[in-house]
């Protein structure tokens, strides 16, 4: 999911893609970025290729 987002896939786009709903992913980025520490969705990708997640 994540790597679809570094991509610039929208929150739609990734749920049509893996076949989840939009709010699923909605809540699992909202995750990301806590679990992260982000600010937002940029920087939890930005700190996931940093670590090497994606």
């Amino acid at each position: 999911m994540l790597s679809l987002a570094a991509e610039g896939a929208s929150i739609a786009e990734i749920a049509r893609s893996l076949h989840l709903s939009n709010g699923t992913i909605r809540n699992y980025m909202a995750a990301i970025t806590r679990k992260t520490g982000a600010r937002n969705r940029v920087d939890a990708i930005r700190i996931s290729r940093g670590e090497g997640w994606v």
